[in-house]
């Protein structure tokens, strides 16, 4: 079985490159089953019902989130019908949805969870440890235990793969937008990445606008948030697994240089 992560989904060059890139991946790769993070889909933070649709009919199976799930008023109103969407366990706004959906993929039982790390994400977040330790009863008879966990710190992506290496198949950093290259199979049984990087505008500041994000940070200027328009970059990974995991490898598509 082969899975396909795809990166942060920042804004609409984002969703575009989704579009071009995903269907061609899927076939050539022969993915069976495809998981992509959500949360920056609808304008550079959050998503929207229509915006999640959108990323499901590009070949998206499931859709996971992070600090920015409720960036969207709307999000309430539309969970109990996102039966695909994954939602942080450890947000401290959770109330409905799921934060760990399973999925049965050619007769196996696919579980993916959503945690958020708490480094530098504020008032966002609640215990990681805690949050996934409830998880674990209804994990018991998943054949492969899948984990977004979007985080800041790749510490604590690899500290969170170490303590449940018995407990988990796949561990697939989000949040900094910027591919990491230390792939690797965790004591030969679990696939980890500290960040897959991102799906938006290669030249930006990971997505967003980069004057405005230098009026913003340096010379403090109350600005709206901008969402950069510049050509995008395709970023996930692909895992192959048969009865455990064989392989982790990286994707990233750049846009092509403009000629002279």
């Amino acid at each position: 079985m082969n899975f396909l992560f795809v990166g942060d989904i920042v804004g609409k060059k984002g969703r575009e490159v989704i579009h071009d890139f995903l269907p061609t991946l899927i076939k050539e790769n022969n993915i069976d089953f495809v998981i992509a993070n959500g949360e920056n889909a609808a304008h550079g933070k959050g998503i929207t019902y229509k915006i999640y649709n959108e990323i499901l009919k590009y070949g998206v199976d499931c859709v996971t989130m992070g600090n920015h799930t409720y960036s969207k008023n709307e999000i309430n109103e539309f969970l109990p019908v996102m039966h695909k969407l994954v939602i942080p366990a450890n947000h401290i706004d959770k109330k409905e949805g799921e934060s760990c959906r399973i999925f049965n993929i050619k007769n196996t039982r696919i579980a993916v969870c959503n945690i958020l790390g708490t480094a530098f994400m504020g008032d966002y977040v609640k215990d990681p440890y805690e949050a996934f330790d409830r998880m674990l009863p209804s994990l018991s008879d998943c054949d492969i235990v899948f984990v977004d966990f979007h985080g800041e710190a790749t510490a604590e992506k690899r500290i969170f793969a170490e303590y449940y290496a018995d407990k988990i198949d796949i561990l697939v950093g989000t949040h900094t937008h910027v591919q990491t290259a230390d792939e690797q199979i965790l004591h030969d049984k679990v696939a980890f990445i500290s960040d897959a990087g991102m799906c938006g505008a290669y030249d930006s500041v990971i997505g967003r606008d980069t004057n405005e994000s230098i009026k913003a940070v340096v010379h403090k200027e109350k600005t709206r948030y901008i969402v950069s328009e510049n050509p995008p970059i395709f970023c996930g990974v692909i895992i192959s697994y048969d009865n455990g995991v064989k392989d982790i490898k990286r994707i990233q598509i750049r846009p092509k240089k403009r000629s002279n």
